[in-house]
């Protein structure tokens, strides 16, 4: 990256001072140093200039170097923090409360953030240097940011870079939290350049499809019914391996699915385990004891997502079939049936309704696609 320090004439009169820098592919962007160089007309004029002229020349080869100054600004009563040593900071606060796999999900968040400040130069910036406009251009270094697979490289995803987002967000309301920033910078982002949640995001699969699976042949019997089992229950599979028969319980309304605490969330979690969840249940018999697991073949994530994909390609399938999906098809199912937002948030194990929104908007797309296909039956 080339740094240009550079100046505007002022109605008034003055110059002011700003750095240009020259990004790959052309692209430019500024920053004011709100620094002015005044008419000279007396020697004092002229030494003024210079000490001015010398400031700017120190901003712009701290910015060459990378190093961010830190002004003192006492009315704002905030300790300076290097935004890298709050990103480790904020890593280490997780641990505490987040699964390894949540964590592992930071800390490749945080990589993208230190690779962004070391493209625009600033690997020193300071946190509260990050502003909306910081966010806006690590936003637009997201939109070119390229994935590097095990066989290609392909560029970020829209629900990727969403979650990056949001993960970043989190990371400033932790901020702000513990005192070392007023404002989460990305609440004075315009909408236009913050990044949304696709509908689209949300796949599962239809009751024709779920017959299709049932009827399929396969070579891995333990995924199709692992599957399948939690299509009718909406577990998990990080709570399917752990599923004892312990949990399940009798009720006055019959037979329910009773997980004090699920893997991901800590949250408990009650459903009902009706007639089609049983179909898919391993028998129970006289020698089973009820610390013992309803699945202990229970294959692998990996494993299952690979069998599946081969499930859904002989089914005539058209879809990215994984076994999270099962989760989105019991959602959908239950919407589609009938059962209101917060009945089926519960039986998901959501906390809030919000995370249990986005199958609502999947099922309104689905029945306006209904209705528009009845326009001009009877006209």
């Amino acid at each position: 990256m080339k740094i240009e320090l550079r100046e505007r004439k002022l109605k008034s009169g003055n110059r002011t001072l700003y750095l240009e820098f020259y990004e790959k592919g052309g692209k430019r962007t500024y920053e004011s140093l709100n620094l002015f160089l005044i008419p000279e007309s007396t020697k004092e004029d002229r030494r003024q200039n210079e000490n001015t002229l010398k400031n700017a020349l120190k901003l712009k080869a701290e910015r060459v170097l990378g190093i961010e100054r830190e002004e003192e600004k006492p009315e704002e009563h905030l300790p300076r923090r290097i935004f890298t040593d709050f990103m480790n900071s904020y890593v280490e606060h997780c641990k505490n409360d987040l699964h390894l796999r949540n964590i592992r999900r930071i800390e490749n968040v945080v990589k993208h953030l230190g690779t962004f400040l070391q493209s625009i130069n600033r690997p020193r910036m300071l946190l509260d240097k990050f502003d909306a406009k910081i966010c806006k251009r690590f936003n637009e270094y997201l939109d070119k940011s390229v994935h590097y697979g095990k066989n290609n490289e392909k560029m970020l995803s829209d629900s990727t870079k969403f979650m990056i987002q949001q993960t970043v967000s989190s990371m400033f309301n932790w901020a702000v939290h513990e005192g070392l920033i007023h404002k989460n910078p990305y609440y004075y982002l315009d909408d236009i350049d913050k990044f949304s949640k696709s509908k689209s995001d949300v796949e599962y699969l239809t009751v024709d499809e779920v017959k299709a699976i049932e009827e399929v042949y396969t070579g891995s019997p333990r995924t199709k019914i692992a599957f399948l089992f939690c299509c009718f229950t909406g577990l998990r599979h990080s709570d399917l391996v752990r599923f004892k028969w312990s949990h399940i319980q009798k009720t006055d309304d019959g037979e329910i699915i009773n997980i004090p605490s699920m893997q991901k969330t800590g949250h408990p979690v009650r459903v009902p385990l009706g007639k089609q969840a049983k179909n898919w249940m391993p028998e129970k018999t006289n020698d089973i004891k009820p610390d013992d697991l309803v699945f202990p073949d229970a294959p692998t994530i990996g494993c299952a997502n690979r069998a599946l994909k081969h499930m859904a390609k002989r089914a005539g399938i058209d879809k990215n079939i994984h076994f999270h999906m099962s989760r989105h098809t019991f959602a959908t199912l239950n919407l589609t049936a009938g059962s209101d937002l917060y009945t089926t948030g519960k039986l998901l194990g959501h906390k809030s309704i919000e995370s249990t929104q986005v199958y609502a908007d999947v099922i309104m797309d689905t029945k306006i696609n209904a209705v528009n296909k009845t326009k001009g039956l009877f006209f």
